[in-house]
């Protein structure tokens, strides 16, 4: 696709500017927030808060890349970079997996089990999902749904693993804990259930606008949500853990919001 009309760049020029204030914003807060939680857990709130930077870096550059494919003064023969998002992805989806599980503080040995599983999936998912996505037939030449099938084998994979064996360390958990924790794992299902829909929406349709238009608005969406509004939940789950394990620390945050 090589133009766009006025009312479709303006849709993805600010879905892409709300992306970068998102991400950068949710970082910064992030950072300072750290010590309001117990240190134990501190490495999930710093987790969290370097997925949404990097998020922010590669955001700053498709929207750079957006302009100079589609603004005013576009580069001829300049084509937009999908690859952006993969990239960001492939770094950022395991350490959403890494952050969920820290913040559960389990013991060391079945913090590393789950995670020796869910990074290789995740890694393994967006790999296989770019291929299709950026329309690279470099191994298959065939259309973009073979790719999305594939990378759906170690999504459900990860569902399982988050699911099925992560739920069985919920039952060491305090109840407000428990829900909050079901609430994460809901959000992350209904957040990354966004993208194969964006990515059928653009599924055979690459000069059409509206296919583009709904992948970059339904990745954007997501990614809003799965990694800011994820990572402010990561934060508040630290936070209720660590009241719960420390009553003074409890005591003098309770009396600094007073």
């Amino acid at each position: 696709m090589e133009t766009i009309s006025d009312g479709g760049y303006l849709v993805v020029y600010n879905v892409l500017s709300l992306g970068i204030a998102s991400m950068l914003f949710t970082t910064i807060f992030l950072f300072i927030a750290k010590d309001r939680v117990l240190p134990k857990y501190r490495m999930a709130i710093m987790v969290s808060a370097t997925v949404t930077g990097i998020a922010a870096y590669h955001y700053f550059r498709m929207f750079d890349n957006f302009i100079e494919v589609f603004g005013p003064e576009a580069v001829e023969g300049a084509t937009f970079n999908v690859g952006y998002r993969y990239v960001d992805w492939f770094l950022t989806v395991p350490l959403l997996l890494v952050e969920t599980v820290a913040v559960l503080a389990l013991a060391a040995a079945v913090q590393r089990s789950l995670l020796v599983r869910l990074i290789p999936a995740a890694a393994l998912m967006i790999a296989l999902g770019y291929p299709g996505d950026a329309r690279l037939d470099l191994l298959y030449e065939g259309d973009a749904s073979l790719w999305g099938l594939f990378s759906t084998i170690p999504f459900l994979y990860i569902l399982y693993v988050l699911f099925v064996e992560l739920g069985k360390s919920l039952e060491r958990q305090s109840a407000p804990v428990q829900r909050r924790l079901k609430e994460l794992r809901l959000l992350l299902l209904a957040t990354w259930g966004v993208y194969p829909i964006a990515f059928i929406f653009n599924m055979g349709a690459v000069e059409s606008e509206t296919g583009f238009i709904a992948r970059e608005v339904g990745y954007s969406v997501a990614d809003i949500l799965a990694k800011c509004l994820f990572g402010l939940m990561i934060f508040s789950i630290a936070r209720m853990k660590s009241a719960e394990d420390d009553a003074e620390f409890a005591k003098v945050e309770n009396r600094e919001h007073a």
